[in-house]
């Protein structure tokens, strides 16, 4: 790794390169100073970057030589980390809630920790080395950052087969530690691999799946602290099938390896930034969010291992003391499967999202999905999504979500680039659609991302030939074309992207009223499937309002190459064309500075922009480089931005470039603003949140005000922290509630029933009855409208039963919008209670009553008056 000036190449007389310099940088901006540029080169390429709180201090991978590099002045200069030895470093995590910690992991037992930012090391032993399976190694508390999971691998050569090649089997097992790895790294000794201080979490040999701490975000608050989540293997017998879900083999021929097959990897990486906030950015590909698919990887495996390796099955396991004790979560009646659990295909996989725990299940028999949600830990619930008819759940996409609902795209083609997002009420269990047609790509990635900076605002991109999708001969399939929406209001309602009056060149691009609301003419947008950077791909925390992205305008999204850069002030509302071309883009020092890397050819230049697009400049580079993606901290506050690419000429052509572009001396002085009470001042405006350029300014139920600095104010920002908006809430009107489950927009613009009538359990018992049904809408959650003092339209209506029903009845008929009976009556919200027993159940029920029987294998016997909720166990040796 060298090091150069603007020029590549340190001069030896400071005056020749004070002249130099002065000739070869950019031109100076009207309204600052030139960024300073630093180059650094990498003959082996760093593979990923990870950021820490303080954003001047970064750190660098090197998995080819094994290496960590560190920088101390935002990238300016990198030097290799003493403290590890060379050609050991495999793997880079940040701690997401410790701001100066962090790990390296190598690929054997012995790893990494650092307390001071990248400055000092220390080691420490794991009983076995890290897990290679796909699933995160190191799992952290939200609340006690010394608490923290291990996840294992172990593997044994297994021989015999059809396989020429010696072959392991693997499996996972988690440990933990509630000391931060301390005592690991006080008794460490070289070469030791006891792992001092780590303990296993369910039992030595017990393969794992995936565990998590229940208080894996911050907002999930209702379990005890000590609660953990685990994916168990439960091996079946040999004589079952030969499905191989919960090991992985690897085939190890006489010489090199292959690459490790992972068959339980059903948890894909969604967008592009990693799965954990703070963990770094890959410089190649990374991911944000979960996606679940249940085909795929089994059919390429099958291929591979035939009919080698036994079933296993994956059970939801939790404890509440470290597995001192546990519990099975058996979704629905009976107990793995017995008596109609409905898990008889096992766990396929279980999250933390937000305020949810989330779990998706696989059926015996076929391989569709159902997903089940809990706010609480101890009740879980299936989620009931309106899909359309045949529509099976096979794979799902769990995206961003907040702590009011959760977002779940889900497959509706057998191409599988056509979905459709759901939103769910407040407690996760009841989905209404929000868009159709959604474009997905085929591991799982969803063309819907969050305007960042801002609530409430996303933008997704919508298959408009879906039904043309997979037709055509083998020598001519159609090609998805795309077009872009936005949401002011989580995804309740969505409406085109109007496109710019005038192009960069002041030419009218010609696009009506008419054309906007059709999106015959408006202004589509890559989004993450398409994008060529890891990061967010609209806006950042800090930028209040600023977006830059590449799109077209016209009747469908262009190619990446054939697209243009534009930049929006108002977070979607309106937009102007900023360059032409398609660049990589970013925001730095909290929106006010925006800066472009052109990606369709080598470049010598970066442009950017310190008056919000208004006039642009070039920074010049030593020599030309093709730009892969241009890197922040993930807040976007620090005003230094970090170019990676490939050089293409000269000295170090073919060597990785990390360019430092430094414009925190742009401007002499600092905005006169107090970060701890931000408002309107000589530099700094107010930026309030509309939904149109009507002057609707109330978006989610209230009223929001940023403040960001003024385009024209000669001063840097530099802050620390994400100012928060100032919010006051509105009156309710229409546009704060959306359609129920089971409702529909109609041509009139009001929501009717499409589908059956939910009838809360319990009631309908007689069919004279009457309840309380929806009215059709429901308060978008999240929205926080005074409901007192304005319009309420989810007020519940007094209803006839459709028909009655059985006190244990699960199901009967239905009424439609047209009032027949339909077949498919619902009960309300379902309840799921776990009861732990021994042995295998099997339960009987009894007609027209809500008590059952269960018998276990270990002959002991329990009865329930209230549909399994609550089980009550008989002694048969004491009269009843």
């Amino acid at each position: 790794m060298r090091h150069g000036s603007s020029f590549g190449r340190l001069l030896g007389s400071s005056l020749l390169l004070l002249l130099l310099s002065a000739v070869n940088l950019a031109p100076v901006n009207a309204d600052g100073d030139a960024p300073a540029l630093h180059h650094s080169y990498f003959k082996e390429p760093l593979s990923k970057l990870l950021f820490f709180k303080n954003p001047s201090t970064l750190l660098g991978i090197n998995k080819s030589r094994g290496r960590i590099f560190r920088s101390s002045d935002s990238g300016a200069h990198w030097d290799v980390v003493s403290g590890i030895p060379s050609g050991k470093a495999a793997r880079l995590y940040a701690h997401p809630h410790e701001p100066r910690i962090a790990y390296v992991l190598s690929d054997s037992s012995e790893h990494w920790i650092t307390h001071d930012e990248g400055k000092s090391w220390e080691a420490f032993s794991s009983p076995l080395p890290a897990t290679s399976s796909g699933v995160r190694p190191l799992e952290f508390h939200a609340e006690r950052s010394g608490w923290i999971l291990f996840i294992g691998e172990k593997c044994v050569e297994e021989s015999g087969g059809w396989s020429p090649f010696p072959r392991q089997v693997c499996h996972d097992e988690a440990f933990y530690v509630k000391d931060g790895f301390a005592k690991a790294t006080r008794d460490h000794k070289a070469g030791d691999h006891t792992g001092s201080g780590i303990a296993p979490l369910l039992g030595e040999g017990k393969a794992v799946a995936k565990c998590m701490w229940a208080r894996h975000t911050k907002e999930f608050e209702t379990m005890a602290e000590e609660a953990i989540f685990c994916l168990g293997i439960v091996p079946a017998s040999a004589s079952e099938s030969t499905d191989t879900s919960g090991l992985r083999a690897r085939l190890l021929p006489a010489e090199q390896p292959l690459p490790r097959v992972h068959r339980r990897n059903l948890v894909y990486p969604r967008a592009t930034s990693e799965t954990h906030p703070g963990d770094g950015i890959q410089l190649a590909s990374a991911a944000e969010g979960l996606s679940l698919a249940s085909r795929g990887l089994k059919d390429a495996v099958a291929e591979i291992l035939g009919s080698q390796i036994t079933r296993n099955k994956v059970q939801l396991l939790v404890s509440e003391d470290f597995f001192a004790t546990k519990r099975i979560v058996h979704f629905g009646s009976g107990n793995d499967g017995a008596g109609g659990d409905r898990a008889g295909g096992g766990v396929v996989a279980f999250s933390v999202v937000k305020s949810y725990l989330l779990a998706a299940i696989s059926h015996a028999d076929s391989n569709e999905m159902d997903l089940f949600i809990s706010v609480d830990g101890h009740t879980w619930a299936e989620s009931h999504l309106p899909l359309p008819p045949g529509t099976e759940e096979d794979a799902y996409t769990i995206l961003e979500s907040t702590q009011h609902s959760v977002l779940v795209d889900i497959v509706t083609s057998s191409t599988r680039a056509v979905g459709s997002l759901f939103r769910s009420n407040s407690n996760g269990t009841y989905y209404t659609q929000s868009l159709e047609h959604t474009h997905r790509s085929k591991n799982g990635l969803v063309d819907v991302e969050r305007v960042h900076g801002v609530e409430g605002v996303i933008i997704a991109n919508q298959v408009s030939n879906w039904d043309q999708i997979g037709k055509g001969s083998i020598f001519h399939r159609e090609r998805v074309e795309l077009r872009s929406r936005i949401s002011f209001n989580d995804g309740a309602y969505w409406r085109y992207l109007r496109a710019p009056d005038k192009d960069i060149d002041g030419k009218a691009l010609g696009c009506s009223a008419d054309g906007w609301h059709t999106g015959q003419c408006a202004l589509h947008l890559h989004s993450v499937t398409s994008t060529r950077a890891p990061g967010r791909i609209f806006g950042s925390p800090s930028s209040a309002g600023v977006v830059l992205a590449v799109g077209s305008v016209g009747s469908k999204l262009l190619g990446w190459r054939e697209c243009d850069t534009f930049l929006s002030r108002d977070a979607g509302v309106s937009w102007s064309m900023v360059h032409r071309d398609a660049h990589h883009v970013q925001i730095a020092d909290s929106g006010s500075i925006l800066v472009l890397a052109n990606d369709e050819a080598p470049t010598d230049s970066i442009a950017y922009s310190l008056d919000s697009g208004r006039t642009w400049a070039k920074a010049s580079l030593s020599s030309k480089m093709r730009v892969s993606a241009l890197f922040l901290d993930d807040d976007g506050l620090s005003p230094v931005v970090l170019a990676v690419g490939t050089v293409r000429e000269g000295d170090h052509n073919h060597e990785q470039s990390i360019v430092s572009l430094d414009f925190s001396h742009s401007y002499k002085a600092k905005c006169a603003l107090d970060p701890s009470d931000p408002k309107p001042g000589k530099d700094v405006e107010e930026f309030a949140l509309r939904a149109d350029d009507k002057g609707d300014d109330c978006v989610m139920g209230h009223q929001s005000r940023y403040i960001r600095r003024k385009p024209n104010a000669p001063c840097h920002l530099s802050l620390d922290r994400v100012l928060v908006p100032r919010q006051t809430d509105c009156k309710c009107a229409r546009g704060d509630f959306e359609c129920d489950f089971n409702y529909a927009l109609n041509k009139d613009d009001k929501c009717e029933l499409v589908g059956s009538l939910v009838v809360p359990r319990g009631q309908c018992l007689n069919k004279s009855d009457r309840f309380m049904a929806s009215s059709g809408y429901r308060h978008i959650p999240g929205n926080t409208c005074l409901r007192d003092s304005g319009l309420v339209l989810d007020k519940p209506v007094d209803t006839p039963c459709p028909r009655a029903q059985s006190p244990g009845s699960g199901s009967g008929g239905g009424q439609n919008k047209d009032g027949d009976d339909d077949g498919s009556y619902r009960h309300g919200h379902v309840s799921h209670h776990t009861t732990v027993v021994r042995g295998d159940p099997h339960i009987m029920t009894f007609p027209n009553s809500t008590a059952y029987l269960l018998m276990t294998s270990a002959q002991e016997l329990y009865r329930t008056d209230d549909e399994g909720a609550k089980w009550t166990k008989i002694d048969l040796a004491k009269s009843t």
